[in-house]
């Protein structure tokens, strides 16, 4: 068994100049507290935009799992499949 890297579905926003951005993401599990403050895109001394995780699902999945199915979406079942 491999080393895998475990990911929790989350809601997080950032506020702007007219309101507030709301996110849906997996994060890593490490990251995935509620109140808890993350950076996505490139580290710098000051970041662009703070996310504050505000919820955090108890479904937990493997990151392996979740690059295997990521472009899932992108394939449309025939009618015949239903």
């Amino acid at each position: 068994m491999k080393n895998d890297t475990y990911y929790k579905q989350c809601t997080y926003t950032t506020k702007t100049d007219n309101g507030e951005l709301v996110g849906i993401a997996w994060i890593p599990e490490n990251l995935a507290i509620v109140g808890k403050k993350v950076y996505f895109g490139n580290k710098t001394k000051t970041p662009k935009q703070v996310w504050v995780v505000k919820t955090v699902s108890d479904v937990r999945i493997a990151g392996s799992y979740l690059q295997e199915h990521e472009r899932d979406y992108l394939t449309q079942r025939e009618a015949s499949d239903i």
